[in-house]
């Protein structure tokens, strides 16, 4: 059995692999995606919160009621800080995930060029095989006609 028929094998294993890397990737970047759109309405939240917070104070508030506004905005506060870190750790993952597919990526395609060597010369040796085939057959029909 030729070479490169024997590495089909490696090359599908290769190729499962850097289509596992890449859609591990991709799952990554949609998870950003929705944590950066948490963050975008926790910041939204917070600001209309603030300005309700503001209409009201210029009205006059109690102060039990201005306590009460601090406080949820210090929370939102918090809510925003800790989805920063959320973000920002599953920046890294995915920087990570990246990496991953990259360097499978990379193998797949060092397996294919391997494959396309092995190919090529094998098709260089069929080329000289069949050549000294002919060569053999015109010679034997040759001395058939001498005789």
């Amino acid at each position: 059995m030729k070479k490169s028929v024997r590495l089909a094998s490696v090359v599908k294993i290769a190729e499962s692999e850097e289509h596992k890397a890449m859609q591990s990737y991709g799952q990554y970047q949609q998870r950003l995606e929705e944590q950066k759109g948490h963050l975008g309405q926790l910041v939204e939240y917070r600001s209309e919160y603030l300005a309700q917070f503001q209409q009201r104070a210029e009205v006059g508030i109690s102060v039990q009621q201005m306590q009460r506004y601090r406080a949820f905005i210090s929370q939102l506060d918090s809510g925003i800080e800790e989805q920063n870190r959320v973000i920002g750790s599953i920046k890294l993952d995915l920087e990570a995930k990246r990496r991953e597919w990259f360097s499978k990526r990379t193998r797949t395609q060092a397996i294919d060029k391997v494959v396309e060597q092995h190919l090529t010369n094998e098709q260089l040796q069929d080329n000289k095989r069949e050549q000294k085939e002919n060569d053999e057959y015109s010679q034997a029909g040759t001395s058939t006609i001498l005789y």
